[in-house]
């Protein structure tokens, strides 16, 4: 069975840092160092474990009706076991808000396989164009998807773009 157990709480700190900076592009993702920095009353890192043994991560942000899925991963050689469904379906089944999170604009097949992931488990894949801003000075813009638990209106998406770009990135939207 899969459970979730907050990082400062975990035995695999060393695995979730390595998960963390081996499964996302420096583009995607902020300095490990810089998380512990982030509003704890917001942001959660948790390891995902399989009994013992960590299988992933999972790291997200709690907004007033919104729960925004920053990052997920399983480590590579536990992929396409069934593990990574059965932690996010977890997840997912604990919350009854809202639930966003950006995914890669698919260019090859593994990102094409990222998004139909998501999709089987009941995510939209929202028609809205969305950037995600640079994680770091300097840094580039990524095209990404904004998937969600409930289809967004273009109300909605930019309200929720808007909050991700200033809480997550500390950006002001365009």
């Amino acid at each position: 069975m899969i459970t979730f157990t907050p990082l400062a709480e975990s035995d695999h700190s060393h695995f979730a840092q390595n998960l963390f900076e081996e499964a996302f592009p420096e583009q995607e993702r902020p300095p490990f160092s810089s998380l512990r920095q982030r509003d704890a009353g917001q942001f959660r890192f948790l390891v995902a474990e399989n009994g013992d043994e960590p299988v992933g991560i999972l790291t997200y942000w709690t907004f007033p009706d919104l729960i925004y899925i920053e990052h997920f991963a399983i480590a590579e050689e536990l992929r396409n076991q069934g593990l990574g469904k059965a932690a996010f379906l977890y997840f997912l089944s604990q919350q009854q808000e809202q639930v966003v999170l950006e995914v890669e604009t698919p260019h090859n097949e593994e990102s094409e396989h990222r998004v139909e992931f998501y999709a089987s488990m009941g995510l939209f894949r929202n028609p809205q164009p969305y950037t995600q801003p640079p994680y770091r000075p300097g840094g580039q813009e990524v095209e990404m998807i904004l998937m969600s638990k409930y289809e967004l209106d273009d109300e909605e998406f930019a309200e929720i773009r808007d909050l991700l770009y200033l809480k997550v990135y500390g950006k002001t939207a365009v």
